[in-house]
């Protein structure tokens, strides 16, 4: 058996659908499970009345005031109820939650591979410091032998500060083998550990575009819209990236449609909408749609290019690198925006043979590194 450990437990699209996609693939050959491993650090994330622990008490009491509104609090009930929906139909049934390395250990005892990834499960700044169970860790206490994989983990940067060189370095010795996702981290983890990082892709690309389509249509798919529409997802707001969508809304006269897992967004245009939908499947059906796709995100990017969609991106302010080197990866450079004035850039033609190919050599390497790695050792079982 296999068990995954990674971010399956965010109310965030990309999280829940790279453990779909990371899940879907190793069943196909062997019987995987995601570890209902949620470090209580975490746990905070995504409560419905949730405030930034670090603003004034005024602040967040306003916060809390405006996340209490009827329509606010409903429209969030509702996308954490779907998206629970979504986990335990697709991810896990377990009610057990595991809040420690050694918990896992404990728990795990049927696991003859165990695979720490994809996502940021790395970043500091995104795991509150390092989470030990997503190091595997819980190595030392076990007495059944076992494999320890990191498949396209990510610290979401080039590197990290270097306070944090000297706990990484330990934390990174209880993996047998590691692969990155970001290929411009891997010299950074490589002077850490005696390893040779690997870069492979992210889990979403383990499917392909046929079966992310049918995968929406197995939802409640929404009526779809008769008139066009630019779909707008983000993980930060950028000045640039707004006035582009102004441009491009005048430009085109669609409705600019902004996809959230939750009520409320930044001013992006003066007739931008919000659109609230729980069910990473409905958000699926929202991209597919969609005339055009704008964002900041990493996997509002890899949808892009899986669905084919004309789309640009905007490089996150501190963890670019990761959109920059998928593009590269795709060869697609240009579909990189950084200033409003490249609002003409997302017409271009795009040559999706030619992307195809290239990931197609990236996708190929990604499967092999898994039945090497992952399935052939516990087949060795």
């Amino acid at each position: 058996m296999i068990g995954i450990l990674t971010f399956y437990w965010a109310n965030d699209y990309g999280a829940l659908l790279q453990s779909y996609a990371l899940k879907t693939y190793i069943s196909r050959f062997e019987e995987a499970v995601l570890i209902p491993y949620f470090p209580p650090p975490l746990r905070s994330r995504y409560r419905l009345l949730r405030c930034n622990p670090e603003a004034s008490l005024p602040r967040r009491c306003y916060e809390v005031a405006q996340k209490m509104c009827p329509r606010t609090l409903c429209a969030n009930w509702r996308v954490k109820r779907e998206m629970e929906r979504f986990r335990r139909e697709y991810l896990t049934r377990s009610r057990q939650v595991l809040g420690s390395s050694r918990e896992i250990g404990e728990w795990a005892q049927d696991i003859d591979v165990f695979v720490a990834g994809s996502d940021q499960i790395w970043n500091p700044e995104i795991t509150e410091g390092f989470q030990e169970g997503y190091f595997c860790t819980f190595r030392q206490w076990r007495k059944k032998e076992a494999r320890y994989v990191a498949y396209a983990a990510s610290i979401g940067a080039k590197r990290l500060a270097k306070e944090y060189d000297d706990i990484l370095r330990g934390l990174l010795s209880w993996f047998d083998t590691i692969s990155l996702r970001e290929p411009q981290s891997a010299a950074y983890i490589g002077e850490l550990c005696d390893k040779k990082p690997e870069f492979v892709l992210d889990p979403v690309f383990l499917l392909d575009r046929k079966e992310w389509r049918e995968l929406w249509k197995k939802g409640k798919p929404g009526k779809s819209r008769k008139k066009g529409y630019i779909a707008v997802y983000y993980t930060e707001y950028n000045p640039e990236m707004a006035e582009y969508l102004r441009r491009l809304e005048r430009r085109t006269g669609l409705d600019v449609l902004v996809l959230r897992p939750r009520w409320g967004m930044h001013h992006w245009t003066d007739r931008a909408k919000c659109v609230i939908c729980g069910d990473p499947r409905r958000f699926l059906q929202w991209i597919e749609e969609a005339e055009y796709v704008v964002t900041n995100s990493f996997h509002g990017t890899a949808l892009s290019i899986l669905l084919r969609k004309r789309f640009v991106t905007f490089a996150h302010s501190t963890r670019g690198a990761r959109m920059r080197d998928l593009l590269t990866c795709a060869r697609l450079e240009e579909r990189l925006a950084q200033t409003a004035d490249a609002v003409g850039q997302i017409d271009g033609l795009i040559d999706w043979e030619a992307a195809d190919a290239a990931l197609e050599k990236e996708i190929r390497h990604s499967k092999e590194f898994i039945e090497r790695e992952i399935l052939a050792p516990s087949g060795e079982k």
